[in-house]
């Protein structure tokens, strides 16, 4: 009854830890790169350190991975607060590549979405020291392949 209190519903629940999941990611993704200025880079160090806690114990895979399987309808609240987080990283994704002059953007933005999702979904169903581990090196092949100043393209 307590939870009552200060939720209406369990949907309302769902949203407030969704959206405090939210907040805590971009903190956690923001502090990877908040050294970097250059864009390129700063999409390489968010990927370290997607690498980095996909293999920790502490990662049991995407909050918001499991919310959309667990509530599929895309009109629940929590499956909508789901799909806004990704659309927002796919965006963050896409607004880094645009900066660093990195050769369609939108395509690159796509694909490192996929790869940021397989390295929670390797974590969830592997443990620790799982293929998750090998996220960064994958978006280094994605983005040195839209680098425009790469050689030997």
């Amino acid at each position: 009854m307590t939870l009552y209190a200060h939720f209406p519903s369990k949907d309302d629940l769902i949203v407030a830890y969704l959206e405090r999941a939210n907040r805590q990611f971009w903190a956690w993704l923001d502090g990877a790169s908040a050294a970097v200025d250059d864009p390129k880079r700063k999409l390489l160090a968010m990927f370290d350190a997607v690498g980095k806690l996909a293999n920790s114990p502490q990662c049991l895979g995407c909050t918001f991975q499991g919310t959309a399987a667990e509530f599929p309808d895309p009109k629940h609240p929590g499956h909508r607060v789901a799909l806004a987080h990704k659309q927002a990283v796919r965006a963050r994704f896409r607004a880094l590549a645009e900066q660093a002059g990195l050769r369609e953007p939108e395509d690159l933005a796509d694909q490192l979405l996929l790869l940021m999702d397989g390295a929670w979904v390797a974590a969830r169903m592997f443990g620790p020291d799982n293929p998750g581990g090998q996220v960064a090196a994958a978006a280094r092949a994605l983005i040195q392949a839209r680098d425009g100043t790469t050689r030997g393209r």
